[in-house]
């Protein structure tokens, strides 16, 4: 979050668009994990990174709804990543039930209103945290695929409730995410150029899957995007030159 609100506010290499009629400048924003190799200093990292374009010159608490929708949709893309064939069997951190809003909560921790949202959310004591662990298993166990918390009772031996869905309080819900991506605030980028027609989904975020080497297990804090391979880059999307009207089942000479 310190290295995406770095990005937005300082518009490094931003540049005008005449077809747009608007400023943009890039925003590479990613989340990764590494997998680390026994005595080597090499490390295998993969994660999810999204080359987006965002418009210059909004207002702070524009570009705080931009960061919150970005964060959200690359989040939820990243845990998906994780709970893929290709990661799952060696780790059940994907929508591990505290894994999104824990991201809610680094978000308002350098976004909000200079408000100390840890003190707020009141944490329980070591020995209680542990004894939620010890009494319900691993929290990988319970799959969270959204941004409200998942509560669990108090132990109480012998019985075993089952946690239950809470809501998100007032301090962790008063900036919100974009419900319209088709506006000229946020893009896709192709090519270093907004691409509204990445996707035929005019409300989808581009998230690659990409893999890197690196040395130690340092989390990168610096603005740039690591040098990575991506599996399966997006293109824009080709539209069907068959049919006449999206909404018809058959094709159309």
């Amino acid at each position: 979050m310190r290295r995406l609100k770095k990005i937005l506010f300082e518009e490094k290499g931003r540049k005008f668009f005449p077809k747009l009629n608007e400023w943009y400048f890039p925003v590479d924003y990613y989340q990764e994990m590494a997998y680390l190799i026994d005595g080597k200093e090499l490390n295998i990292w993969g994660g999810i990174h999204s080359p987006l374009m965002v418009r210059s010159c909004l207002s702070d608490e524009m570009k705080k709804r931009v960061a919150l929708t970005i964060m959200m949709k690359i989040a939820w893309r990243f845990e998906a990543f994780q709970d893929s064939s290709i990661i799952n069997w060696k780790t059940d951190s994907g929508f591990s039930c505290e894994d999104l809003v824990s991201d809610l909560v680094g978000f308002y921790r350098i976004f909000g209103n200079d408000v100390d949202v840890l003190r707020l959310a009141q944490p329980t004591r070591l020995t209680y945290a542990l004894s939620i662990w010890d009494h319900y298993g691993p929290m990988g166990g319970f799959k969270n695929y959204g941004f409200r918390p998942l509560l669990f009772p108090q132990p109480c031996p012998p019985k075993k409730f089952l946690p239950r869905l809470g809501y998100v309080p007032s301090w962790l819900d008063y900036i919100k995410p974009l419900g319209d991506l088709s506006k000229k605030f946020i893009s896709n980028r192709y090519l270093n150029t907004p691409a509204k027609d990445l996707f035929a989904d005019k409300n989808r975020l581009n998230g690659e899957a990409y893999i890197t080497l690196r040395n130690g297990f340092d989390f990168r804090y610096k603005p740039e995007m690591p040098s990575h391979f991506n599996f399966h880059p997006h293109h824009p999307f080709a539209p069907d030159y068959f049919s006449i009207g999206g909404d018809s089942p058959n094709p159309t000479w």
